[in-house]
């Protein structure tokens, strides 16, 4: 070596150590030229490199360094520090544990740990806790590196083994969990991931396959153990039990199970025998049954009951050690139930259960319980790869047993059970005896007697078999046989108590001096008690004893009570107890008695049923419906249950739940009278009284030679004759409210004919009865209610009757006299009767009548409330009467015109005498008050009127009435906003009493609001409202929206309109075209007409006038012309029925009106020639005088001009042109005042002159219509057609030429097909079919999806006759097509149709292509095509039909249709 290259190496370590890394650098550069071998200058330039933060020079120099001869640590100490300051982990990493190598070799333990301690260090810094645990694991007895934890001085020391090992169980445990949690994340998104539960097992399983958590468990209990630290060992003894645990509940394979098994058990033994694991003692009870390797179950149970009271399975534990020393206790059973709650999923508490409940006789819950202790014994020994069969054999026994004791109807559970449990243990005594039980129980008799003998000539002391065999004979009714069996049974074991209480009971079957002499029954039952004075049997027999054969009432109560006690479910004790408990008026002791015995047993019948009608009886309904309720479920076909759950629904107001009940009574015993009884009386407390009329005739016919009903339970005890005439006062009551009044009539009148026979028949005390008083009085009203169609109808009268009962209700002259109301009303009733005498005294009869039932109601009522009510009904008689409406009120602000209220002062007098009479017995009533407020109310006191309406109020809240009226009392008086505030507290305190909708509609109405037709709508629709206000209210509202609508919609009025009809052939338009008509509005319609009716049907001779006027225009509006004809005609003869009226003024005009309105209305049927008369005879009138009235107002001039239009028109259909010119020409004169009329009138005349065919009236027509259409500033269409017309008539071409462009121009709706319409039907005319074709294909052409015009296309060939009905067909279904596709989307042919198709025109339209489709298809001859179009072509029809009942056209297409098909 060189003095220069000294003096160079010493300048570079001089610059290394001076930090002057740049020199240093050059200088081991030029060194490495020098000698490029040398291992310290390499060193160097590795430390230059380092600080330069040249790392890759640096790398490759360290290693170069490495491969040298004389290598050394610093190498490896260098490039880790390199590794180090680039902060390469990962290759830091490697480095040390290459240097951790170099260190060992060279025995630098030291050094060795320190670098061991970086790798722990560096892991715990990245996170790396997979990498840490295998570092940590190489210093284990099993490691290369164990050795460095003995090193001594080092600085930190190293860890005890026990620390690594628990830090690596730590660690191991957080990496296991939270790989579980990662992958489940990942696993559970993805498609076919399945449930979250096979996910999270998969994942579990997976993960703990790879983890080493169980064996650094396992060096942890051996290092403890080696080291002595015993509390250490066993703390970690019972973890590795409890981890061992969670691998058995992911394994799935039974080897794996196997393997793992041993271990567990090994250390639950090793636990066990520290006394210091609760589970591990657990775990041994629970595999006790199939483990050969568990110790004495005894001392382990008893060894978990005494070490830990808080374990899960202590209580059961407690059981167990109580059931094997023989306890029945109920705490036994107690300790079962809490064991269970403790531990659900343990089998050895479950076992316990059942066999707790069987012990102490809870089978029921011995036999719920058995399914959860299956499930939790399969459960277990899936879990753990073991079979527990003892377990399982315990269980099925235990069941068996149950259902053997539960009765006959478990016996085949019973049966299955035990045969399972002798497939087991095929020798077991028990399961043998028991399966010859259930055999016999099931009435298989031979079997169990082979099985029994069978098992006596085995074992000839079996005194089991021979009671068992005793009990089967006793049961075939073999008694004396089945003694001779107990009795050996008895004499093998004296003392099995068993067998003396079935010697008793075949004793007791044996009858006479075996039941009575007390040394065979009664000494067979004694000495069962005196064995085991725990069988309720035995006390059950001795109380049957004592109380049939010892006459001792006091022993059988309490010998029945003992076996009570004993035995909930003892049935035969039970019943007897009650019925004792009953007979002296305990119903505390018997319902306590009833419910502990249902509670014991569910299926007890008898005890529900006894409960229900005690309770029934009692008045607790909703407890004795479910009491009811469950006897049924346990027998369908008790009458008597079904009758007194039907009383019991009746009781709380479930009317129709109660009528299906009935219903079933009569269903299981059809000549029951009581069965009919209920249902009768269900289905009229249902309001269903046409039913229950049906029910008491059946009644009748089953009691046929009893007159009066048995007395029901709780229920009524009246005759089945007052109980039909009741049913037939609410059919009159909801007759009446649909306006039935006929039907009224008729049940009154049955009613008093059903009273009057049962008063002949009946005692005087039945007679007096308040009900049969108040049922006359309810009939007479009624009918007095509907007195005027007894004037027309003489059939509806029963004078005879009325007349008996009349004198049979006459009171007396004392009674009269200790009254002063009764004298007073009766003395009024005698002086207005005579003045009502319109009916040869029938109605004075009724009135009569009708004063002395209510007489004898009040003679007859039970207290002054009802006294009260009865003479509050005879004041609303005779105030119902003097109005001849039922509501006073309403009739006061009725307004249609002509109605007369006719008042009766006198009648009225007598009504408030009635109301002050009623007032003073009962002044808490509202009755009386709301009496005397509708009397001041007509009598125009309404102070008194108010004053009596609010103490009505004030004393029946709950009731709409008062406030309704009081409502129309300030209405009448013209206070709406009063009116408005009574009727919303009509509202608020009935929301369904209509006479508050009614008088909210009536506000509606005055106050000109949209409303009104709601409101009226609503009344309309309800079942109670059978006002003729309301129906008149109604169909006002309704006209005058429609009013409304064709005023906005600035729609011709008839006279204005081209008369159509059918098929566009004859006259017939409505006023506004019902194709604009939507379908709620049409609907509407139908219902104001129907309104309207109803209106006229029941309203009288005051209400035909407005009535019929208002039906026509209604009827007008809907397109029925004739009827509309019809109902203007009966105005008609109204207006003229009154001879002194007929000359006035204001008759003549009324009759003027209807003869106007008569006219239109013939006009628009198409009966011109009656119309022609009908104006004629109207214009007679004008010229009586009414012309001067008419032109008085700006209105008579416009009817007048209207009139005279129609009137014109009805001349030029009927043939009746030169007359039809000149009222044209009047009617033209008359317009002058009127601009916008003015040019249709026009166009109308030079129609008129262009019908008279001359030329001369031809060409005068032309130049009138011209200078029409000269004067007017925009283009009319309706002049432009009629040019058009004329143009085409005249072959005239420059005349087509100049209008038809405006007419393409101004075309809107139809006006462009009528245009097509006409060039056709003209060319067909001129039998120029080419043109018309050419016409409508330029059209089409156009408008390719003008359904229409297809249509006009379908026509025209159709009626062309030219042999193209397949161009006919063609353009038919091209029609088709196009609605279909107009429709699709919207609905299908078989669903509700669009709003489209709620129109009537494309109804038509599609009806009228069918039809052509179907005609054309049959010149064809295509007979399975023709069928098909022939069957659509008809749907189209019905369809039509079915939505558009209302329109001709569519039953004329139907019509028409058939004839063809046919």
């Amino acid at each position: 070596m060189s003095v220069i290259f000294k003096a160079k190496l010493k300048s570079a370590k001089t610059a290394i150590a001076e930090r002057n890394y740049d020199y240093a650098y050059d200088l081991c550069h030029d060194l490495l030229e020098m000698d490029e071998s040398n291992y310290n200058i390499h060193i160097l330039l590795g430390v230059s490199c380092q600080n330069m933060e040249k790392w890759d020079e640096g790398e490759r120099v360290y290693h170069k360094a490495m491969t040298m001869p004389k290598a050394n640590i610093l190498a490896w100490q260098g490039i880790c520090a390199l590794y180090e300051a680039s902060k390469n982990q990962q290759k830091y990493v490697n480095a040390l544990i290459e240097l951790r190598g170099r260190y060992l070799s060279e025995e630098s333990y030291g050094k060795a740990w320190e670098t061991m301690h970086k790798l722990i260090l560096l892991s715990e810094e990245s996170g790396d806790q997979r990498r840490l645990v295998n570092i940590l694991r190489e210093l284990t007895d099993a490691g290369a590196y164990h050795s460095l934890l003995s090193v001594v001085d080092a600085d930190p020391a190293p860890p005890s083994l026990v620390e690594l090992l628990e830090r690596m169980y730590n660690i191991e445990r957080t990496l296991d969990e939270r790989t579980v949690d990662s992958e489940i994340n990942k696993r559970k998104t993805r498609l076919g991931a399945g449930p979250i539960a096979k996910v999270r097992k998969d994942v579990t399983t997976e993960v703990w396959a790879q983890s080493g958590l169980l064996n650094t468990l396992r060096q942890l209990v051996s290092v403890c153990e080696k080291s002595r630290q015993e509390s250490a060992r066993l703390q970690w003894l019972e973890q590795l039990f409890q981890t061992l645990l969670e691998r058995f509940s992911v394994i799935d394979t039974l080897q794996d199970k196997q393997s793992l098994s041993e271990e567990l058990l090994a250390v639950a033994t090793d636990l066990a025998a520290a006394e210091s694991c609760p589970s591990a003692f657990g775990y041994l009870i629970e595999i006790s049954d199939a483990s050969s390797g568990a110790r004495d179950l005894r001392v382990l149970v008893e060894s978990y009951a005494r070490l830990f009271a808080g374990g899960e399975l202590r209580e059961s534990a407690l059981a167990w050690i109580a059931i094997e020393d023989g306890s029945r206790a109920p705490e036994t059973l107690a300790l079962a139930r809490a064991g269970c709650q403790r531990a659900p999923e343990s089998p050895f508490a479950y076992v316990q259960l059942v066999r707790a409940a069987v012990l102490c006789k809870e089978y029921r819950l011995a036999v719920s319980s058995s399914n959860a202790a299956r499930e939790a014994v399969q459960k277990f020994g899936d879990c753990f790869g073991t079979r527990l069969w003892r377990s399982l054999l315990a269980i099925d026994m235990g069941a068996a047993d149950a259902n053997t004791h539960i009765g006959p109807e478990n016996a085949a559970d019973a049966e299955y059970l035990y045969r399972k449990c002798l497939e087991v243990d095929p020798g077991n005594p028990q399961a043998i005896l028991g399966l010859g039980l259930s055999l016999c129980a099931l009435g298989s008799y031979d079997e169990c007697r082979q099985l029994l003998m069978a098992s006596l000539e085995k074992d000839k002391e079996n005194h089991l078999a021979l009671g068992a065999l005793g009990h089967v004979l006793l049961v075939e009714g073999d008694a004396n046989s089945a003694v001779k069996y107990l009795q050996q049974a008895i004499a093998v074991k004296p003392s099995h108590a068993g067998h003396h209480v079935s010697l008793g009971n075949a004793y007791w079957k044996m009858g006479s001096e075996w039941q009575q002499d007390k040394q065979y029954a009664y000494a067979s039952w004694i000495n069962a008690a005196k064995l085991d004075p725990s069988i309720s049997e035995a006390f059950s027999g001795l109380g049957k004893w004592y109380q049939q054969h010892g006459n001792d009432c006091d022993r059988a109560k309490k010998c029945f009570v003992k076996a009570v006690d004993l035995n909930r479910t003892n049935s035969d004790a039970g019943q007897a107890l009650a019925e004792m408990y009953l007979a002296e008026g305990s119903d505390d002791l018997c319902e306590d008695l009833l419910v502990k015995a249902t509670e014991a047993k569910h299926d007890q019948q008898w005890a529900w049923k006894s409960l229900g009608f005690l309770l029934l009886r009692q008045g607790n309904h909703e407890q004795a419906i479910v009491a009811f309720r469950n006897s049924l479920s346990l027998d369908r076909t008790d009458v008597l249950c079904w009758e007194g759950l039907c009383e019991s629904y009746m009781a709380i107001g479930r009317m129709g739940t109660s009528v299906k009940v009935a219903r079933k009574v009569v269903e299981l015993d059809p000549g029951r009278v009581s069965g009919h009884w209920l249902c009768a009386r269900a289905c009229l407390l249902a309001n269903d009284p046409e039913a229950s009329l049906g029910y008491f005739e059946s009644a009748a016919r089953c009691a046929s030679l009893t007159e009066f009903v048995p007395e029901l339970q709780g229920a009524w005890s009246q005759s089945l004759s007052v109980g039909r005439a009741e049913c037939l006062m609410a059919c009159a009551e909801r007759w009446h409210a649909e306006g039935l009044l006929g039907r009224v009539i008729d049940s009154s009148n049955a009613a008093l004919e059903t009273l009057l026979i049962h008063i002949t028949k009946s005692d005087g005390e039945s007679c007096s009865s308040y009900l049969i008083w108040s049922l006359i009085s309810a009939a007479c009203t009624w009918i007095l209610r509907t007195w005027p169609m007894l004037v027309t109808r003489a059939d509806l009268m029963c004078p005879e009757v009325v007349q008996q009962l009349a004198d049979g209700a006459e009171v007396s002259k004392d009674q009269l006299a200790a009254s002063e109301y009764l004298h007073q009303v009766t003395q009024t009733a005698a002086e207005e009767a005579s003045q009502l005498g319109a009916c040869d005294g029938y109605i004075q009869r009724l009135f009569v009548l009708a004063q002395r039932s209510a007489c004898q109601r009040v003679l007859a009522a039970p207290s002054a409330a009802l006294a009260a009510a009865a003479w509050a009904d005879l004041g609303n008689i005779y105030c119902d009467q003097s109005t001849r409406l039922s509501s006073p009120l309403l009739h006061m602000n009725e307004g249609n015109p002509g109605n007369d209220s006719g008042d009766l002062p006198p009648l009225l007098d007598a009504a408030m005498s009635c109301a002050l009479a009623a007032i003073q017995l009962d002044s808490s009533s509202a009755g009386g008050y709301n009496l005397q407020g509708l009397v001041a109310a007509h009598t125009q006191q309404a102070a008194l009127a108010q004053h009596a309406f609010i103490m009505a109020s004030r004393r029946s809240p709950g009731s709409g009435l008062p406030w309704a009226n009081l409502g129309f009392l300030y209405l009448h008086n013209g206070d709406i906003e009063l009116a408005n505030k009574s009727f919303s507290r009509t509202q608020m305190a009935d929301p369904e009493f209509v006479p508050g909708w009614l008088g909210q509609a009536m506000i509606a109405e005055t106050l000109g609001s949209a409303e009104a037709v709601e409101l009226f709508e609503t009344c309309l629709l309800s079942v109670s409202a059978s006002k003729p206000i309301a129906d008149y209210g109604y169909a006002k509202q309704v006209w005058k929206m429609a009013a409304e609508r064709n005023s906005r919609l600035d729609c011709k009025p008839l006279s204005l309109q081209a008369p159509a009809g059918k098929s566009g052939d004859k006259p017939g338009n409505a006023v506004v075209s019902r194709q604009a008509l939507s379908f709620s509005e049409q609907s509407r319609l139908v219902l104001g007409i129907y309104a309207a009716r109803r209106y006229v049907a029941q309203a009288g001779d005051d209400g035909i006038s407005a009535g019929t006027h208002l039906l026509g225009m209604l009827l007008e509006q809907n397109g029925e012309y004739e009827s509309a004809a019809e109902a203007y005609l009966a105005a008609y003869m109204q207006s003229t029925a009154d001879g002194n009226e007929a000359a006035t003024e204001s008759a003549l005009m009324r009759q003027w009106i209807a003869l106007a309105h008569l006219g239109r209305a013939q006009c628009g049927a198409g009966q011109f020639d009656k119309a022609t008369e009908t104006y004629s005879r109207a214009s007679d009138l004008l010229n009586a005088g009414v012309c001067a009235q008419l032109l008085a107002a700006r209105s008579g001039t416009m009817q007048l001009l209207y009139f005279t239009l129609g009137h014109s028109i009805a001349l030029f259909f009927a043939q009746r042109l030169e007359e039809s010119l000149g009222m044209f020409e009047q009617t033209l004169a008359q317009s002058e005042d009127v601009p916008e009329l003015r040019p249709y009138v026009a166009v109308m005349l030079a129609q008129a002159l262009w019908a008279l065919g001359t030329d001369e009236h031809r060409a005068l027509a032309r130049q009138h219509l011209l200078e029409v259409m000269s004067e007017q500033s925009i283009a009319f269409l309706p002049g432009l057609l009629t040019l058009f017309a004329m143009g085409l008539l005249q072959g005239d071409g420059d005349l087509v030429a100049a209008t038809y462009p405006e007419l393409v121009k101004a075309r809107s709706g139809d006006l462009h097909h009528d245009v097509v319409r006409l060039e056709s039907h003209l060319a067909l005319l001129r039998e120029d079919r080419v043109s018309g074709r050419r016409a409508l294909a330029k059209a089409l052409h156009k408008s390719p999806s003008d359904a229409s015009l297809w249509l006009l296309l379908a026509k025209f060939e159709a009626l062309s006759g030219d042999g193209r009905k397949a161009d006919a067909s063609m353009a038919a279904q091209a029609t088709l097509q196009l609605f279909r596709q107009a429709a699709r989307g919207h609905f299908s042919w078989s669903s509700a149709p669009s709003q489209a198709h709620l129109n009537s025109a494309t109804l038509s339209a599609i009806v009228s292509a069918s039809m052509i489709d179907s005609r054309a298809l049959s010149c064809t001859g295509d007979t399975a095509e023709n069928n098909s179009r022939r069957i659509a072509s008809r749907a189209a029809a019905r369809r039509a039909v079915m939505y558009q009942p209302w329109t001709q056209d569519t039953w004329s297409c139907l019509q028409d249709i058939e004839a063809a098909s046919l």
